[in-house]
């Protein structure tokens, strides 16, 4: 079992609630930390380059005394999130030099994002290594993340192109520099790649739309696997809402109508997370045919 740390006057003073995040860039409590990780993973895997290529970084980094270090320390009082760039650039540029490499050199990058994540964990860092150790994301309650990643691999279980959707939903919304259209469209596309097949085998151009549509109209030929009040097989109320409530909220899908908007933040991570509770229920069989 784990137990989250409090210093000692927290302690004393019986506080509970959790610590504050740290959601501006890297604070000076993890200023030195930071630099260290930087400067040993940008100099052992000669990463200066590519880094400062890849963020399009003044070229007096690459001509100084000490790259590594230039970049390890890299500040910008007008853009705090520069360093958190850095870092993002880092393991974005390590994962793309690891293609092809051998098990032990994919194990040793790993211990390095773990390490990084410890330190992001330890000093409240609203931030986080991504599963897959490419790049940085904000923190989510870790009880919702399971709960994601248990509909990613239900995804997977039908159709790995609902996973690959909803991961890249979640990257979209929750990566350093979110892009809510994206993460919205590709929420969308998870939910398609396991409904259209199932409730639309014959449709040449299925959309959720038309998922929508269907089991609106069919709603007496389905059933949830979760009881009602009565104990009887609920019926699939809900789905349509849910399907409904993310088919017509994508309110940038087309240009020039009277209701057409940008797609704000939390309207994009509402619908990354509906769509993983559509995909986790229709792949699991929890919505079924009576």
């Amino acid at each position: 079992m784990t137990h989250t740390w409090r210093r000692l006057t927290d302690r004393l003073a019986g506080k509970t609630e959790p610590e504050p995040l740290w959601a501006d860039g890297v604070p000076d409590h993890l200023d030195v930390p930071i630099r260290e990780w930087l400067y040993e993973v940008l100099r052992t895997y000669d990463m200066a380059t590519p880094v400062a290529v890849r963020l399009k970084l003044p070229s007096r980094i690459l001509k100084g005394r000490d790259p590594y270090a230039e970049l390890a320390v890299l500040d910008d009082r007008m853009n705090p999130m520069l360093r958190l760039e850095v870092i993002d650039a880092t393991l974005s540029c390590l994962q793309q030099a690891l293609q092809g490499a051998d098990w032990q050199d994919r194990q040793t990058v790993a211990s390095y994002a773990l390490q990084l994540d410890g330190i992001l964990r330890e000093g409240d860092s609203a931030f986080t290594v991504s599963e897959d150790c490419s790049r940085l994301e904000r923190r989510m309650d870790e009880t919702v993340h399971a709960t994601f990643d248990k509909a990613v691999e239900a995804g997977v279980s039908k159709a790995q192109t609902a996973a690959d959707h909803l991961r890249a939903a979640f990257s979209e919304a929750y990566g350093i520099k979110p892009d809510p259209s994206a993460a919205y469209s590709r929420a969308i596309k998870a939910v398609e790649a396991v409904a259209n097949p199932l409730f639309l085998p014959n449709e040449a151009e299925p959309t959720l739309g038309k998922v929508r549509s269907h089991l609106d109209q069919g709603r007496h030929k389905y059933e949830m696997a979760i009881a009602d009040r009565k104990g009887a097989p609920a019926g699939i109320d809900a789905v349509v809402a849910m399907i409904s409530l993310l088919w017509h909220g994508q309110r940038d899908r087309h240009e020039g109508g009277p209701t057409s908007a940008p797609v704000p933040q939390e309207a994009a991570e509402t619908a990354v997370h509906t769509a993983a509770v559509l995909v986790h229920w229709i792949s699991s069989g929890s919505i079924r045919k009576k």
